[in-house]
Order: structure tokens, then C-alpha cells, then sequence
């Protein structure tokens, strides 16, 4: 290839997780780098080889016009909090190849690698929300309680051989044996509840946990703001029943053991011990007190094309009778003490 010709090449990194999806992403980089070279990048691959590789390439990855994530939606949390603390705006393309694929699916995202690929090359740009846990990000979804240890304990090899099946195995287990979290939930209008809950999610997302559902009408994944839902626990066996089918159908969330609004950001408060975290599907210590917000339109996706969107869901001034205007502008600090 002419020298000049070369350099008019834009630079494309594609970051694989070898072990996500049964492999799936493995299999399909050699025809992804095809594809790619053939319609004008010039193509690096970087196969990962332990957990947080996947960050730590995307962080160093300056030079380079277009960062490609082919994995799940853990892989995807390691290339844009990379790309975040990079401090430059490389946009992200993501080829879904784990297990769920929750965020893929939220936003219109093939799970064919190629058909994913050819959506990178002919849907626009489109900027995203990143929420924030304490000093570590997550791109659609931090939750705690039932279905939290679900999504980083279900083991990678049964994973790998019945795949989404294995989320749905988990979470049964933890709703039989869900014990409830004393906590406090501060708003970002100050307004501040304690209560019991069994599960809490801060999310960006119509899908998360392997198992629940928004309403596609609830989410906006560029406003600056989550979904915040927290569940009470139940008063009998068939109020849980109730609550899981609406949970997993994505159905209204108008009940008694369900508060559901959005917001900026959020304060959490465990007083009886912490409550351990799941960020993306990854485990996240849990802490006494922890600030949980947005940060409007980091990042710059590539490939997306969710569904159209009819926001109904009350924000946490809504709920609360009253108004404001804050909005989340904080950057966590560089480096993750988790």
C-alpha cells in the first residue's frame, strides 16, 4: 500500500474479550478486521488478557480515530471508562458478544457481529449519558439487592455453555433466600426517605440484571438523568409474584412496593453495614454512604438505534411536589479505590 495512502487511513482499535459469549468475539475478529480494512481504516487488535486489560488499552489508545469493544457489557464498562480517563472523546463502537447483551439491546444493537459492524459505518454518532459510583463509572446500570449478585456471580462457564439461562438460574435463588437492606436515599433536591428495601437500581438502560425490564418510554439514555427504581419488600408471596412479573415485562411501576423516578443523582446511606454493588454485572464493594450520579454526554457511541422515546417517568422533584434545576457536573476522581 502507498505510504500516502496509509496515512489517510483512519485508525481503528478493536478490543476483544476472548472469553465473553462462548467465545463468539473470538471467532468473529478476523472477519471484523477484514471488514474494517476494507472500508478505509487501518485496523489494530488487541485480544484481552486479564480483567481491566480492556481499560487499561482503551486509556493509552490516544492515537486512534475509532475504539471498537467486542464482548459484554463488562468489556464495554472497561473500554469507556478508559476511554474516560483518557481524557479524549474516541468514539466507541460496540459489537455485543457476552452472555445478556443488556445494553445492546437497549440500544438497537444487531447481536450478529457483522450486522452489528455494518450499523457502526451508517448510523450517526450518538452522545450517551455515564453514570458514576462513588469513583468508578458504569454505562447503564448500578444496583444493589436481589438479581445484583446475579450478574458477577453466575459463573463463566456455565455462562458460556447455556448463556442467558444462567442470569435467570441465579436470580431465582436469590429471590427465595432475599433478605432486606436497611437504608437512606437522599435526591438531589435534598429530600432524603428511610426504608427497607430488597433491590435498587440506578440505571441508563430498558434491560439489565439478565432478567428486568424497562419501558423503552421511560428511557433516554442523553438527558443527564437515570431511572432510579427501589423495591420494598413485599407483604406476601403473591405481592412478590406481582412485582416480578411487572419487573420482567417492564410494566407500570405504580404500587406500593415499587418507587420509581429519575434523577441526576443520588446519595445512599446503609446505616446496619454496607451493601455490595453490581456495576455493569461487575462486583463493587459496598460502602456506609456512597454519592451515585450522571455525567451528561461523555462519551460518543457509534452503531446505536434504540427506540423511539416518549418520556412519561416523574423525576425525584416530581415525586416530591417541588422543582429544580441541578444537574450532575462531577467527574469522579482518577483512580478507583475498588
Amino acid at each position: 500500500m502507498p505510504e500516502n495512502e496509509a496515512q489517510k487511513k483512519k485508525r481503528c482499535l478493536i478490543v476483544v474479550n476472548p472469553c465473553a459469549g462462548r467465545k463468539k468475539g473470538l471467532r468473529a475478529l478476523p472477519k471484523l478486521h477484514r471488514f474494517f480494512d476494507e472500508n478505509g481504516f487501518s485496523v489494530t487488535d488487541h485480544v484481552a488478557a486479564s480483567r481491566g486489560d480492556g481499560q487499561v488499552c482503551a486509556e493509552g489508545a490516544l492515537d486512534f480515530d475509532m475504539i471498537l469493544c467486542v464482548g459484554g457489557d463488562g468489556t464495554l464498562n472497561e473500554v469507556i471508562t478508559g476511554v474516560l480517563r483518557s481524557g479524549r472523546n474516541i468514539p466507541v463502537g460496540y459489537i455485543p458478544a457476552g452472555s445478556t447483551n443488556d445494553f445492546a439491546r437497549s440500544l438497537g444493537i444487531p447481536y450478529k457481529p457483522m450486522k452489528a459492524a455494518k450499523q457502526i459505518l451508517s448510523e450517526p454518532p450518538m452522545k450517551l449519558d455515564v453514570g458514576y459510583y462513588g469513583d468508578r463509572y458504569f454505562t447503564y446500570v448500578a444496583s444493589f439487592g436481589i438479581f445484583t449478585r446475579t450478574s458477577y456471580s453466575a459463573p463463566q462457564k456455565l455462562k458460556n455453555v447455556i448463556g442467558h439461562l444462567a442470569y435467570i438460574l441465579h436470580g431465582i435463588r436469590e429471590v427465595v433466600h432475599v433478605r432486606p437492606v436497611d437504608a437512606e436515599v437522599e435526591t438531589e433536591d435534598g429530600k432524603v426517605s428511610r426504608e427497607r428495601f430488597i433491590f435498587g437500581s440506578f440505571s441508563n438502560s430498558t434491560s439489565f440484571g439478565g432478567v428486568l425490564r424497562l419501558n423503552p418510554a421511560d428511557v433516554d439514555f442523553s438527558d443527564g438523568k437515570f431511572e432510579v427504581m427501589l423495591i420494598r419488600p413485599p407483604k406476601s408471596p403473591r405481592q412478590l409474584s406481582r412485582c416480578l412479573r411487572a419487573l420482567r415485562k417492564g410494566k407500570p411501576y405504580d404500587s406500593d412496593e415499587i418507587s420509581f423516578f429519575r434523577g441526576s443523582r443520588v446519595v445512599m446511606r446503609f446505616p446496619s453495614g454496607d451493601a455490595p454493588f453490581s456495576l455493569d454485572g461487575e462486583y463493587a464493594a459496598g460502602k456506609s454512604e456512597i454519592e451515585i450520579g450522571v455525567l451528561h454526554q461523555p462519551v460518543t457511541m457509534l452503531g446505536c438505534k434504540p427506540k423511539r422515546m416518549n418520556l412519561s417517568a416523574p423525576t425525584a422533584d416530581q415525586t416530591a411536589g417541588q422543582t429544580s434545576d441541578q444537574t450532575a457536573d462531577r467527574t469522579p476522581a482518577p483512580d478507583s479505590a475498588d
